[in-house]
């Protein structure tokens, strides 16, 4: 292993705290590049879930991401405020609202590819090899479960 100083509060030996890093910074990159289409990326996460999926609500979004209900309502406001989502009410229950993209919203998916495509680029990610990959993802489904584990 590639030993490096710290700095600060962070073990750059620790790879939890390089993922904490890496994140942060991905993160800071998209917010910055979306704030020009007033958009976040929560905001942007729903909206890429809508697109994907059909007949989500707002409960399913904030399962999906593990984020919370007040979190993912923010983000559903602005959206809609914006006119990027479009809330349908579900037809079986009154209760509930479905939620899609707008023509706005569908336009605006492209944009958003670009955006983190450039980012990957720039990293430099598309020259990691596919194990990289699959041990990565790995880690990250293993991090997921152990979080379903009670303590």
């Amino acid at each position: 292993m590639i030993k490096k100083t710290n700095s600060g509060f962070y073990d750059y030996n620790r790879l939890g705290d390089l993922l904490f890093i890496f994140h942060k910074n991905h993160k800071n990159y998209l917010n910055n590049a979306l704030a020009k289409y007033d958009l976040n990326l929560i905001q942007v996460l729903c909206m890429l879930k809508i697109y994907n999926e059909e007949n989500l609500n707002q409960k399913d979004l904030s399962d999906s991401f593990y984020i919370t209900k007040g979190a993912i309502t923010k983000a559903i406001k602005k959206l809609e405020a914006n006119k990027i989502i479009i809330k349908e009410q579900s037809k079986i229950d009154k209760r509930h609202n479905f939620l899609r993209l707008s023509k706005k919203g569908k336009e605006l998916i492209p944009v958003i590819e670009e955006i983190n495509n450039k980012w990957e680029e720039k990293m430099g990610l598309d020259d990691l090899d596919d194990e990289f990959f699959k041990t990565f993802i790995d880690l990250a489904f293993k991090s997921t479960e152990l979080n379903d584990y009670e303590q």
